[in-house]
């Protein structure tokens, strides 16, 4: 079963629910797919907040007295209107909003993470923060920005043409990017440190991908993790792969 089709069989999925094949089908889906197993934590951590929240709302001790008045010919104040159940109300209506948001935040995968940081590396001019072909002064202005943020540059991306660096956030985090040219190519790296995602490429074993137009290949070497885009995959290949084995190593 796709990673898309589980998704859309869990998502309506309760555990006290009879166990149909569909279902049984996209559980046992979880077992090989690491970002669908995450999703799904994720989604279970968030109905048993809600359910202990919606629990936890004190329910008013005149709401019962309140209905039945409802039924007279002579009505009191409306139920909806007293403080009590007034707040109570208000404190689900937040919690629901809470929730949505909760939702709707950004993704936090591999795969969303690659194709922000993508995205947002066009969307701006000027389009670096610092020019320069020097990595050592490309460094010393990182470390003036957040010190875990200097890049270590893979050997095989020497002999391109250092142009300059931006910064952007994400989520948090420190991503730098790095802009290259070999000859009239133009190449962007991508480098975060600390990241932590389920779907992350292992380490020295690269993940090929065509994202938002472009090739791209990304590895992890130590805590760091790389984005490239621009780059011929046979060209990736020829500089990175050498008697059969990935040689990723950045410098230090």
């Amino acid at each position: 079963m796709k990673s898309s089709e589980a998704r859309k069989v869990l998502e309506h999925y309760r555990a006290s629910e009879e166990l149909k094949l569909p279902v049984a089908e996209a559980i046992a889906s979880l077992n090989v797919d690491p970002a669908l197993a995450a999703w799904f934590a994720q989604t279970k951590a968030l109905d048993h907040s809600m359910s202990d929240a919606v629990a936890g709302i004190p329910v008013p001790p005149e709401l019962k007295e309140a209905i039945l008045a409802e039924r007279k010919v002579i009505r009191s104040v409306r139920w909806w209107n007293r403080p009590a159940v007034v707040a109570a109300a208000a404190a689900a209506a937040l919690f629901v909003l809470g929730a949505v948001f909760w939702i709707n935040r950004p993704g936090r995968t591999f795969a969303e993470y690659r194709q922000t940081v993508i995205d947002e590396s066009w969307g701006r001019a000027p389009h670096l923060d610092i020019e320069t072909s020097d990595l050592g002064q490309l460094n010393k202005w990182l470390a003036g920005i957040e010190p875990t943020a200097t890049v270590a540059l893979p050997a095989g991306l020497k002999e391109l043409t250092l142009h300059g660096a931006r910064t952007l956030d994400w989520q948090g985090h420190t991503v730098v990017l790095l802009c290259f040219s070999q000859g009239s190519k133009h190449l962007h790296l991508f480098v975060s440190n600390n990241q932590s995602f389920a779907d992350l490429p292992r380490q020295s074993s690269p993940d090929f991908e065509k994202c938002s137009g472009w090739k791209t290949v990304s590895w992890t070497q130590g805590t760091r993790s790389y984005v490239l885009t621009g780059m011929n995959y046979f060209t990736f290949v020829k500089k990175f792969r050498h008697s059969g084995q990935w040689d990723l190593n950045g410098e230090s």
